[in-house]
């Protein structure tokens, strides 16, 4: 007989379920603590990120805008050498070649050359030369009287004299072969033109760009601001001085806002470019994330103080009726002794009572299963009576080739460019940050993945299952290349490929393209193997570990999406690898400027699932009876109501009388007087609603040109699963 129970002192009850109390409102709060303290680290730490890359993208836009100076500056001071400024004609020339230079750059705003007194010489603006233009009273030309002749100088930013527009000048002085004084070239630049730049470059959140010289003088800045110079105390000035490129978080000393700056010197110019980041901005999005938190931390809070004094309040019942519950306990626990004596007497029957029905059951199922056994092995003995005792192993062994010889000749077929591709408009930023966590995945702990995308990127066109295996397989082939671990990058950004570089690479076109680079830090490649390293079924891999296709399944894919693949390898050094994919644009306009791409790419990976409608019919059409049964069975799995049809006319009887059809699954090369793609016809004729779907083991037929399916065709490539035909369908049938 059991031991009889003793009930708890209730006092020391009471104190726990106050105890508990107490946690239950103290341990949320703690843990919203913990959550808001991390999430705006996190937050910060992203937003020290956005502003370095943004920054790097400022620092090459202003790297670019002043080697242009530069170089029209070059070119207006190599024509004056032949100018003979006593010849109109000479002038008239020079000032067209000025006008010329000017149209054709929209940062420039005026090019003027003076002479050795300050007065205008020649000007893009207008012809003559106004020489009662003084420019004796600007800082450039009072700097270039004694300056060097390979020295560019920078002028602070005021009002042009001739353009009337707020501007800043590039200045070089001329000189004479014996090193005298002749005048200056000055190349006024647009304010607008940076300032509209800058306006775009982060539009998501509020930030502040600033082009200034290292003495505080301010060149251009987004917003717009009346003043002219930064004083020496500015977090910005004092920044400069220390050589601190940042991130550093400071209030700005021209509107007062609390910023995370950043920025970089514009060299060889004594110019810096800077970026900030409003922090309330920022904090924003912090704040959302806490309320979020909060709304969670609150919930939780609610319901175990809810719980607390439910049980509190148990407890205080409980101690009201312990005496009531000491004198019953003895009878209470007999009762529960003779009831588990009784729950065990019922748990045995019950689980001798299962094993009988599961006996039976095998017993018949085992005998249905040696009636098909016998029955088929004597048939065997009768028709071939050298039967190999080893054929039921030998199956599962030959599923497992014909996996392998499917995906031997799916690799096959991307490298002789005969693999159906379906392109469509691809954001190369989004699908590899698409792809960052399944790199993480794949890759596994030892290898660092870091991903840089480029801004302001080129869309492109290719299949994107394609373009995702190829990225993965070169990912993981830089894996295998550190065993030891490293880093594994894959950064984006937009090329030209010229001419003098299409000439060495065969079938390759000059022009703009997308790079997708994957580099790592392995242990790189020697010459004699990156040579035959697009070869198929080369490998530097032991056997059995590598087929030595994947390389050549990335070379033939990307020379049928017209593009190019390049490697650069170094023992010791690492790889990399640079996917080309040429640059989608609109049609060629009437001026013949190619028109700019769309505005808001879309990529779409994949085509929203959902599970399939009751009573949605599809029509199969297979002409091979043991594939159009399992597409049936595998259907009629899926949900589906199943027609089947062996031809074309019979497909489109029941279409003609099964008004239900949603989806026409056919395979392309048919027995009899049709093939998949003329009953596909000939349904949508009647049917102009209905979905079609193709299935083929050949790429090249009906539905298939060079390469790449007709546009608006729906294709299933043989052999396919029970589960691949499933989703095929589902997305057909899910398509607007």
């Amino acid at each position: 007989m059991a031991a009889p129970v003793e009930a708890p002192p209730a006092g020391a009850e009471i104190r726990a379920g106050r105890a508990l109390l107490v946690v239950s409102l103290l341990l949320p709060a703690l843990l919203l603590a913990l959550a808001s303290w991390q999430s705006r680290r996190e937050v910060l730490r992203e937003a020290d990120g956005r502003v370095e890359r943004t920054l790097r993208v400022l620092h090459e836009h202003a790297i670019k805008v002043f080697e242009t100076q530069k170089l029209i500056i070059d070119r207006v001071n190599g024509r004056l050498r032949f100018i003979d400024w006593s010849r109109e004609e000479d002038r008239l020339d020079l000032h067209r070649f000025l006008a010329d230079l000017q149209k054709s750059y929209d940062q420039v705003a005026t090019v003027t050359i003076t002479d050795a007194q300050g007065r205008l010489r020649a000007s893009s603006r207008a012809h003559p030369a106004d020489t009662s233009i003084d420019f004796t009273d600007r800082d450039w030309f009072q700097a270039l009287t004694g300056a060097d002749e390979r020295d560019l100088f920078v002028s602070r930013s005021y009002l042009g004299r001739q353009s009337r527009q707020p501007i800043f000048n590039v200045a070089r002085r001329v000189q004479s072969p014996d090193g005298t004084f002749q005048g200056a070239i000055a190349l006024s630049v647009d304010r607008s033109y940076f300032e509209t730049f800058y306006r775009e470059v982060d539009p998501d959140l509020e930030h502040n760009v600033v082009l200034i010289r290292a003495d505080g003088e301010i060149l251009a800045r987004e917003p717009k601001t009346d003043l002219t110079a930064l004083p020496p105390n500015a977090p910005m000035m004092q920044a400069i001085t220390r050589g601190d490129a940042g991130p550093y978080r400071a209030v700005s000393a021209v509107d007062r806002v609390p910023r995370i700056f950043a920025l970089r010197r514009v060299e060889p110019y004594p110019v810096y470019i800077g970026f900030g980041l409003s922090e309330a901005g920022i904090l924003e999005v912090w704040w959302r994330h806490v309320t979020g938190y909060a709304v969670v931390a609150a919930l939780a809070a609610g319901c175990l103080l809810g719980l607390s004094l439910l049980a509190l309040r148990q407890m205080r019942q409980e101690k009201l009726a312990t005496r009531r519950w000491r004198a019953a306990a003895d009878a209470l626990t007999a009762e529960a002794a003779e009831r588990r004596r009784a729950e065990e007497q019922l748990r045995q029957a019950q689980k001798m009572e299962a094993v009988g029905r599961l006996t039976g059951g095998v017993a018949h199922d085992f005998n249905n299963l040696l009636t098909v056994v016998i029955g088929n092995l004597e048939m065997a003995q009768r028709r071939a009576a050298d039967i190999n005792a080893r054929v039921l192993r030998g199956i599962d062994n030959a599923m497992e080739g014909a996996r392998r010889a499917a995906t031997l000749t799916h690799r096959l077929l991307a490298f002789s460019r005969q693999s159906p591709l379906s392109p469509e408009t691809v954001d190369a930023n989004r699908l590899v940050s698409g792809m960052s966590d399944l790199f993480r995945r794949t890759l596994g702990e030892p290898i660092a993945v870091e991903t840089v995308l480029a801004g302001g990127l080129w869309l492109t066109q290719a299949d994107v299952n394609q373009m995702e295996s190829a990225i993965l397989n070169l990912a993981v082939n830089a894996r295998d290349a550190m065993p030891e671990g490293g880093a594994l990058t894959i950064e984006t950004g937009n090329a030209y490929l010229d001419e003098a570089y299409s000439a060495n690479h065969e079938e390759l076109r000059p022009g703009q393209y997308v790079m997708i680079a994957v580099c790592d830090t392995g242990v790189g490649m020697p010459p004699e193997v990156l040579s035959r390293v697009f070869e198929p079924f080369f490998t530097t891999k032991p056997p059995g570990k590598g087929s030595g296709l994947g390389l050549a399944q990335v070379y033939g894919f990307m020379r049928q999406s017209g593009g190019h693949v390049a490697v650069y390898s170094e023992v010791g050094h690492g790889t990399a690898i640079k996917l080309y994919v040429p640059r989608l644009a609109r049609a060629t306009g009437a001026s013949g400027d190619p028109a700019q791409p769309m505005e808001t790419p879309t990529l779409i990976p994949g085509v929203l699932e959902r599970a399939p409608q009751p009573g949605l019919t599809v029509l199969a059409v297979e002409d091979d009876p043991m594939v159009r049964a399992f597409t049936v069975a595998a259907l009629e799995e899926a949900g589906y109501r199943v027609l089947q049809a062996a031809e074309g006319p019979q497909a489109l009887r029941l279409i003609e009388s099964e008004p239900d059809i949603a989806l026409l699954f056919t395979d392309v090369v048919l027995t009899g007087p049709l093939d998949g793609r003329r009953v596909a016809d000939e349904a949508l004729r009647l049917r102009p609603a209905l979905k079609v779907l193709f299935t083929t083991g050949y790429t090249r037929n009906a539905i298939i040109h060079h390469g790449r399916l007709d546009e608006g065709v729906d294709l299933l490539v043989k052999p396919f699963t029970a589960a691949s035909l499933g989703r095929k369908v589902r997305a057909v049938l899910s398509r607007a």
